[in-house]
């Protein structure tokens, strides 16, 4: 059965590949957008981000960071880099025991297990992307997904199934 650890190692590696894609779109990707009541191509990987950085907040507490919107290629470079340090502390949450933490957000507090943070950080991930590959094949860009699942994950860094 694959692990949380393999789980969290492959959204890591996903992301990267999927923020790569943007490194080199024309700057009208990042506007796109399914409908005009949606959010576009830009604020949805900005909600990526800001995703990663709660799930963090969760995990960890502290200052609770928001991003832009990723309006550029070159704003989609940087936050690679970004991205990679926010996944690394989900990864390194893996070492602790899964206990329930508690939660502050605006005044309240709500409880969580450390296990279904993380868990819901890989989920999350995924489903925004799929959204975004969506958007883009709707006006023409090509984002294959299939090059960023768990398949290809553990065909390029040599697991075994």
């Amino acid at each position: 059965m694959i692990s949380l650890e393999a789980s969290l190692r492959h959204m890591a590696w996903s992301n990267q590949k999927f923020l790569e894609f943007f490194t080199s779109v024309p700057t009208s990707v990042f506007a796109l957008q399914a409908s005009s009541e949606e959010w576009n191509i830009g604020r949805l990987l900005q909600h990526l981000l800001d995703s990663a950085e709660w799930y963090r907040y969760c995990l960890l507490g502290g200052e609770l960071r928001s991003f832009q919107p990723i309006t550029s290629a070159s704003d989609a470079k940087d936050c690679m880099s970004i991205i990679a340090v926010l996944d690394q502390i989900l990864i390194d949450n893996l070492q602790f025991d899964d206990e329930v933490l508690d939660i502050r957000e605006n005044g309240n507090v709500f409880q969580a297990s450390r296990a279904l943070i993380l868990t819901q950080a890989g989920m999350h991930a995924s489903e925004h992307k799929g959204q975004i590959a969506t958007i883009l094949k709707a006006n023409g860009f090509h984002l294959d997904l299939d090059e960023l699942d768990v398949w290809s994950y553990f065909s390029e860094v040599n697991l075994d199934f």
